[in-house]
């Protein structure tokens, strides 16, 4: 491909993720789409100017707050005179010093192999996650100085380098990172399917491999990891296992944060080697590495708990997100056996308050659940409709290996609605307990539930018969459904077969009764003969 079609193949200047800034913040805008801009092609400005957004941000978070004396000296200082004041929500002043240390790292030399170098290297992984930080913060200061709701600005989304077309020059100049950056840029349109046919397809994977080789030569060391996920994911063919392996190997030689390690791991996984997946989740959680933490902790939730709970530990000393919420959950469970002891309440409603302010994902989950075991857990007391709710909005992307269903079917039983959530949680509630008469409770409350829903539409599902789940909950001691099946309307819907039709409830439709009327008939002549 020759520079001029290049230039046309490159796209050109995106729309920020910081417009929202520029009116009124044109300067913190600014620096924020200068950290964009540089991300990709030069990590070391796009800390720097971070760093600057940040110290932006603290003389006018002290501005708008007024703060006596105003926000001075230097910005660690700056961020906790904003934190001292009690204006500034927790997780805000802990991304702002995140981004304070990178930048700093950014300026100052460092010591490698005996030798002192003044470039420093992050991860892409890295520098989007810290983006991602400056984003949050860019959104916080809409909310509190232009009184934008949160809600209303748009979502962080990877921004491609703003000038793209910058990197042809740097690249054939001899700048590793810009060739780096071309190669990624034909990687994506191959992995979005782009290409108009084989022809083209071919034609892009010559160009993945072409500027990719010319990064490495220029000393690119992360485009081994681009290499090897591209053959690994099949948007580059030709390579054998053996040849994949070794881009993962050469990737983890230059890997300070484990994000090739984590990728080497997910490929072995794929290919069925899962011991030595292992092997490399493991390396990549001692480099402190998000996605490693979280898939060791998956593995080891089930299989062995002292390990899971020091993966929780190392997590939380990670500052890994997810580890927050985690550990919330395994104190809930200390409270569950007993909701007296006041160690345990105490324990539990820091980790909730740590966990909130790390804004931890499903934390208003098991916020709920804490509510309902105990309502010394919250600072504000919640309906149990409000519980049900902040459950079910966080239900779909709960971890699966959670054992968390048997205590959400609990909570949603105290509420009126909700029965496709309960359904859902039917089968895994029964495995969770072993108590044959919280089975029966389980059966009986899903069974009411269904036969109230029946009052307000035709047809309402269920995992079982209705008259199944009333016959085995009465039969294994529930009070409930035996009082139920008694009771005038239990007795007119256990005589209606109509109500007895496997995974659904409700009367047939007169279709469905003519063709069992024809089957009846059909059997009846058969015997006859």
């Amino acid at each position: 491909m020759s520079v001029t079609q290049l230039k046309v193949e490159l796209p050109t200047q995106q729309s920020s993720n910081f417009g929202f800034l520029q009116n009124q913040f044109n300067e913190l805008y600014i620096q924020a789409t200068q950290a964009e801009k540089y991300a990709s092609l030069d990590s070391q400005s796009s800390l720097s100017k971070m760093r600057l957004f940040v110290e932006l941000a603290c003389h006018e978070l002290g501005k708008h707050f007024d703060l006596r004396p105003p926000v001075s000296g230097e910005l660690a200082e700056k961020i906790k005179q904003l934190e001292a004041s009690g204006h500034i929500e927790p997780w805000v002043i802990e991304s702002m010093d995140r981004l304070r240390r990178y930048g700093n790292q950014s300026v100052h030399i460092c010591q490698s192999f005996g030798h002192f170098v003044a470039q420093f290297k992050v991860s892409e992984d890295r520098i989007q996650e810290l983006l991602r930080d400056m984003h949050d913060i860019a959104k916080y200061l809409a909310d509190k100085l232009l009184n934008m709701p949160t809600h209303s600005l748009p979502e962080w989304t990877p921004n491609a380098s703003l000038e793209l077309t910058e990197t042809i020059s740097l690249a054939l100049s001899g700048d590793a990172n810009a060739s780096h950056n071309i190669a990624k840029h034909f990687v994506q349109k191959l992995r979005e399917q782009e290409f108009a046919d084989k022809d083209q397809r071919a034609s892009w994977q010559m160009d993945v491999n072409y500027w990719a080789d010319k990064a490495i030569k220029q000393g690119c060391k992360q485009t081994y990891l681009l290499k090897a996920q591209s053959y690994a994911d099949k948007v580059l063919t030709g390579a054998s296992k053996d040849d994949i392996k070794a881009l993962f190997k050469q990737a983890t030689q230059h890997d300070q944060e484990g994000e090739a390690l984590v990728k080497f791991g997910e490929y072995l996984v794929k290919v069925g080697e899962k011991r030595l997946a292992l092997e490399r989740f493991t390396q990549a959680a001692e480099k402190s590495n998000h996605k490693a933490i979280s898939y060791l902790q998956s593995v080891s939730y089930k299989t062995d708990k002292e390990i899971y709970l020091e993966l929780v530990a190392a997590g939380i000393k990670a500052g890994h997100p997810c580890s927050y919420t985690l550990d919330a959950f395994e104190k809930i469970k200390r409270v569950e056996q007993n909701p007296e002891d006041e160690l345990a309440l105490k324990s539990l409603r820091s980790a909730l308050i740590m966990a909130d302010a790390k804004k931890a994902p499903h934390i208003a989950f098991f916020q709920a659940y804490a509510s309902f075991i105990s309502e010394k857990t919250l600072n504000k007391t919640l309906t149990a409709e409000q519980r049900a709710q902040m459950m079910v909005d966080e239900f779909d992307d709960m971890p699966a290996e959670l054992d968390i269903h048997y205590r959400m079917f609990n909570v949603l039983a105290e509420s009126e609605q909700h029965l496709d959530t309960m359904n859902k949680l039917f089968d895994r509630a029964i495995q969770q307990t072993d108590d044959v008469s919280e089975h029966a409770r389980i059966k009986s409350v899903l069974a009411i539930r269904a036969v109230e829903m029946l009052k307000q539409k035709e047809l309402v599902k269920t995992p079982m018969p209705i008259t199944k789940l009333l016959e085995e909950a009465a039969n294994d001691g529930d009070a409930n459904a035996r009082s139920f099946i008694n009771s005038a309307e239990g007795k007119a819907i256990m005589k209606r077969s109509a109500y007895g039709v496997s995974g659904r409830i409700g009367r047939k439709v007169g279709a469905e009764k003519a063709k069992d009327k024809k089957k009846r008939k059909a059997a009846k002549k058969a015997r006859r003969r």
